[in-house]
């Protein structure tokens, strides 16, 4: 069986054995939407007050980086025709990532806008921007929000809404923390990552995600919000929207994005090949969210192969340079009692690591690899017969890995 996939955004074409094929299991399109007339129901029917009748001098747009699909520059054709401030500024929710260059400024977050609104945008920075003490979550984390945030009458955010392999879901409250957070608040919030309730399309009882809200809601005391949350495809293309009050329409995204992201294999795969594509594969630290989602559905003692250009390099460092600091029970006893922003992801891709035998398709160096234990391939097409000569059982390809929520079929 020929099946064809996405490295970074070129297509790649790998031949499976029909007698070891499983299937390949994506989300299902939704085809034949007018993306304009979704994102324009959604801003004349809001939960709450229209974007228009807020009376008011400046507005402060956050939008995300260049890390996610969201369609930033068509959400702005909508949003700024319904913005008549005399002040406007964008700022984008970076979180700890790293500034985004001119080409995704220009390709990605601005587009057409780009000559028009460049001058007005700045990228938020976690550890040299001046930040305002609104005090600390339930679980002691400092709520410390980029001062930039409340020197406007109006914030408007603007993301899209998929699964995150630990705090359920994107978007929403994410575009405040970490979005706007300084560094302290980030890794604090992460640390929560940790425990088992932080996991992959989950929401209720997730301590990640309610101490993001809490965040979020100690923002809304302070500040007028107003929300455009948006479900995209693998493409970046739109098929709902919801507006307005900015939790309410993030809840009501997730219904419709819950069902549209889930997955089912009628079992367990002996080989799962889990692509990050696109920007999801920037970089090893974004790409480890399609191991994450292929560890649900991988048998134990089998093969995930993770395809991903990763042409950023390694990313953060910090959870690398764990990994490739020690043995397991040196990095474990790091990761809980010095934990530090990343860490997080160290202990889930080593729990990856001691579970399944991890491949990687990308353009990292040998070395880089070999050292936390994923043996590197240039090629799936190797990778892939290495796999089928060492394990037993069917072979899975999860197209969307980083953003799908896989399930094995009950029996």
């Amino acid at each position: 069986m020929r099946v064809n996939v996405l490295y970074g955004s070129e297509p790649i074409s790998i031949d499976i054995p029909d007698s070891r094929f499983m299937g390949i299991f994506g989300v299902e399109e939704h085809l034949g939407i007018d993306e304009d007339m979704v994102i324009e129901n959604s801003l004349n029917n809001p939960i709450g007050k229209r974007l228009e009748d807020y009376d008011v001098k400046s507005v402060l747009i956050s939008v995300n980086d260049h890390t996610r699909l969201t369609p930033t520059p068509k959400l702005l054709d909508h949003v700024l025709k319904r913005v008549s401030a005399e002040h406007l500024k964008i700022i984008v929710a970076t979180g700890s990532h790293r500034a985004p260059t001119e080409e995704e400024y220009r390709n990605m977050i601005l587009g057409h806008h780009y000559d028009r609104l460049r001058g007005l945008t700045v990228s938020h920075d976690c550890r040299n921007d001046s930040f305002v003490d609104l005090g600390v979550t339930s679980r002691g984390t400092p709520i410390l929000v980029n001062r930039e945030v409340f020197q406007h009458d109006l914030m408007i955010t603007i993301s899209s809404v998929e699964p995150h392999y630990f705090a359920g879901y994107s978007g929403g409250r994410k575009m405040f923390a970490p979005g706007l957070c300084m560094y302290d608040t980030i890794e604090r919030n992460h640390r929560l990552a940790l425990m088992p309730e932080a996991a992959l399309g989950k929401l209720k009882g997730n301590p990640v995600h309610e101490d993001l809200e809490e965040i979020a809601k100690a923002v809304a005391r302070r500040v007028n919000i107003f929300s455009l949350n948006v479900a995209i495809n693998g493409e970046g293309k739109i098929w709902a929207a919801r507006a307005g009050d900015p939790f309410e329409s993030f809840y009501s995204i997730v219904k419709d994005v819950e069902a549209y992201y889930l997955v089912e294999l009628p079992r367990e795969a002996g080989i799962t090949i889990a692509v990050a594509p696109r920007n999801m594969g920037v970089d090893l630290y974004q790409a480890q969210k399609a191991v994450e989602a292929a560890k649900l559905v991988t048998r134990i003692g089998g093969v995930i192969i993770l395809v991903a250009p990763c042409w950023d390099g390694i990313g953060p460092r910090n959870f690398y340079d764990l990994l490739a600091s020690g043995d397991r029970e040196e990095v474990i006893r790091r990761v809980w009692t010095n934990y530090k922003l990343g860490y997080h992801k160290a202990a889930k891709l080593l729990d990856a690591i001691e579970k399944f035998n991890i491949y990687a398709v990308t353009n990292l160096s040998e070395d880089v690899l070999i050292k936390i234990g994923i043996k590197p391939f240039k090629s799936l097409r190797k990778a892939l017969d290495e796999a089928l000569s060492n394990v037993e059982g069917g072979v899975a390809v999860l197209p969307e890995a980083s953003i799908c929520i896989p399930r094995v079929a009950a029996s």
